[in-house]
């Protein structure tokens, strides 16, 4: 690289030199210096990083960013507000802002938007003549028990005066028969329950429209039952005092009786489809159909298409049982000597066949053996109780080599009835391996273990013949 080139990469001119040598060639001129055309001012981008592309035209197009959103451009006027009034009730008036002028709103108070959804209950009004003069015809209709008479209630107490009745009647009607606040605001000198308070109002009730129409069909509806309530909230307050076992146990008895129905399903399908195997055709068509050889054709492939019947088809030619069974005798004749011919040639070719490793485990058996007998003849004179404080023992199988933990010799099942063990075991008060696993304790473990599988088992034949025996019912 010369130097004129360093002088174009850094955009430097060369100053000229002698004319007088002629010799040297004339100075070239960048293509820089030749267009000298004033530069757009770019934004968006550094100065520093727009010089460096050169003449080179950028491969994006460069526009200048706005940072804030354009003026929203409106055509419709702002609309006015007011602060009007309105009736909230009969005897309060409240403000709030609406839309549009004062000389179209106005100023006289208006009612509330919301007052359509301002609905009470009717609740009935009744002067004490009244409530007496009801109050009596319906304790001597009760007394004549005649046609249209209404119940009495179980509970009529007579402590109940006309005040303390208009008192109740008040709340009910100040709160909307919202019983749990007319109970907490109850306040008249004495106490009442809740179920008081309700089979009172609508024991008046039902009194009062008995009077007023006597055949409408919805008095009965108003017969409160004191008692079911109080035995209801009961119940309820028992079924949500319930333990997280409990609960448990539960969901646990209605996993078994589901596994019981799908069980009796299962046997009441099995038992359709056998009497459907043994039902006999029906025979209340008619047979005119098949008279020709085309009805015929369609009856033999419908018999042949038809499987939900599931019937075998018997041959035409009727078979001698006797013979059959003669047929049935030899052939079981013939397995029989056929499994004792290959019995004894297998029993040869053992024979024919043992290796020096056979020979070898079957000396070392013996050998075992005779030390076992040799073991207990030494130790004939000892009691039990001195050969458990010596810690002498006679094994007559053969040891696994090295050294193990009594532990890992427990006997281990299947997961479903290992895991039925586990729990009845923790129903026990045990764990499922024991905490000091001597020799005595695991003798002790592994019969309790014989004993639960073996409890297990006949609990679940028990279970089945249960089941069976209530689908017979």
């Amino acid at each position: 690289m010369s130097s004129s080139d360093i002088f174009d990469v850094l955009n430097i001119q060369q100053k000229s030199k002698s004319h007088g040598n002629s010799a040297s060639p004339p100075p070239t001129v960048s293509a820089s210096t030749t267009s000298k055309a004033p530069k757009p001012q770019v934004t968006g981008m550094q100065r520093e990083l727009y010089n460096l592309l050169g003449e080179n035209q950028p491969p994006i197009v460069i526009q200048p960013a706005s940072k804030f959103k354009d003026k929203p451009t409106t055509t419709t006027k702002p609309s006015p507000w007011t602060n009007a009034g309105f009736k909230a009730n009969d005897h309060l008036n409240l403000h709030h802002w609406v839309k549009g002028s004062k000389e179209l709103i106005g100023e006289e108070a208006k009612e509330s938007s919301y007052s359509k959804f301002n609905i009470h209950l009717r609740i009935p009004s009744f002067e004490e003549e009244d409530y007496k003069s009801f109050m009596s015809i319906n304790n001597n209709s009760n007394e004549e028990s005649t046609e249209n008479a209404v119940s009495p209630s179980k509970n009529d107490n007579d402590d109940w005066e006309y005040q303390e009745v208009d008192y109740l009647f008040q709340l009910c009607r100040k709160y909307d028969l919202r019983w749990f606040v007319i109970h907490d605001r109850y306040n008249y000198g004495k106490s009442r329950t809740l179920e008081e308070l309700k089979e009172k109002f609508y024991h008046v009730c039902q009194c009062y429209f008995v009077t007023k129409s006597p055949n409408d069909p919805l008095l009965p509806s108003l017969d409160f039952p004191k008692e079911k309530e109080i035995e209801r909230k009961k119940y309820l307050q028992r079924l949500l005092a319930r333990s997280a076992a409990e609960i448990a146990e539960e969901e646990a008895l209605i996993v078994e009786s589901r596994k019981f129905e799908m069980a009796a399903k299962k046997t009441l399908n099995e038992r359709e489809s056998l009497l459907r195997l043994l039902d006999s055709p029906n025979s209340d068509q008619s047979v005119s159909q098949y008279l020709t050889s085309q009805g015929m054709s369609q009856l033999y492939g419908s018999l042949l298409s038809d499987k939900s019947r599931k019937r075998k088809h018997e041959s035409t030619v009727p078979e001698n049982p006797w013979m059959k069974q003669q047929q049935l005798f030899a052939l079981q004749r013939q397995q029989l000597q056929q499994m004792q011919d290959k019995k004894q040639e297998t029993q040869d070719t053992n024979q024919l066949k043992k290796t020096k490793r056979q020979k070898q485990e079957m000396q070392a058996a013996i050998k075992r053996k005779a030390e076992t007998v040799y073991a207990e003849h030494l130790l004939e004179h000892f009691s039990p109780d001195e050969r458990k404080s010596l810690g002498v023992m006679v094994h007559g199988e053969k040891l696994t080599p090295g050294v193990y933990l009594r532990s890992s010799k427990i006997s281990a099942f299947k997961p479903a009835l290992q895991s039925k063990v586990v729990a009845m075991l923790q129903e026990l008060g045990l764990s499922a391996t024991p905490a000091m696993p001597t020799y005595d304790v695991i003798q002790r473990h592994e019969e309790l273990l014989k004993r639960i599988t073996t409890l297990v088992d006949l609990k679940k034949h028990l279970d089945k013949l249960d089941a069976e025996k209530a689908i017979t019912k």
